[in-house]
């Protein structure tokens, strides 16, 4: 629990109230690899912090699996809005290696939220930061070429090439396995 007290704090100093309240709400939980952590992100009734382990959200589009994000340690997994309308969900969460989750649920976060205000701006941070990296993987995947985006990719995730399989890197960095090959092929 001190991992993801450290990480709240980082984001925004919270009073010892604040932190044992959080601390009496979080459930903590160990899966194996390739479990299904979350089968549709939208309907998600909690928010996760991977304390141990790696994660990635994909979907499936025209018969094809697209990875659209990795969850490293110390980052949060959840729906970025909830109760909004919005579609039906296409996001699922997958474990690729066995992972230490700490997780709180919406209603228990929603209650924090009431009750502090800093949590409540904890929360509003949290949100941003992952809107925030959301919109630099749009303008990567719009302003950038392949080259750009993998050599982007693997100056800030360097460690993933080890663990994460290739046809995984080229969905999340918007290209085929081919082209992600040529790619490395020509770096080398």
């Amino acid at each position: 629990m001190i991992q993801f007290l450290n990480y709240l704090n980082n984001v925004t100093p919270l009073s010892d109230n604040a932190q044992s309240a959080i601390i009496s709400k979080l459930k903590k939980a160990k899966y194996s690899k390739n479990h299904i952590l979350i089968k549709e992100l939208s309907r998600c009734e909690h928010l996760f912090f991977i304390e141990k382990g790696l994660a990635r959200a994909y979907y499936f589009k025209d018969g094809k699996e697209i990875t659209d994000w990795f969850g490293l340690e110390n980052s949060v997994i959840g729906p970025v809005v909830r109760h909004f309308p919005t579609k039906t969900g296409m996001h699922s969460v997958e474990l690729l290696e066995d992972t230490t989750v700490i997780s709180i649920s919406f209603y228990d976060l929603q209650e924090l939220y009431d009750k502090y205000h800093e949590i409540e701006r904890l929360g509003r941070l949290i949100a941003i930061q992952t809107i925030l990296v959301l919109q630099q993987k749009i303008d990567a995947i719009q302003f950038l070429t392949a080259k750009q985006r993998y050599r982007d990719f693997i100056k800030a995730y360097p460690d993933l090439l080890q663990k994460v399989s290739l046809g995984y890197i080229a969905s999340y960095l918007g290209m085929n396995q081919v082209t992600l090959s040529r790619i490395r092929k020509s770096k080398s």
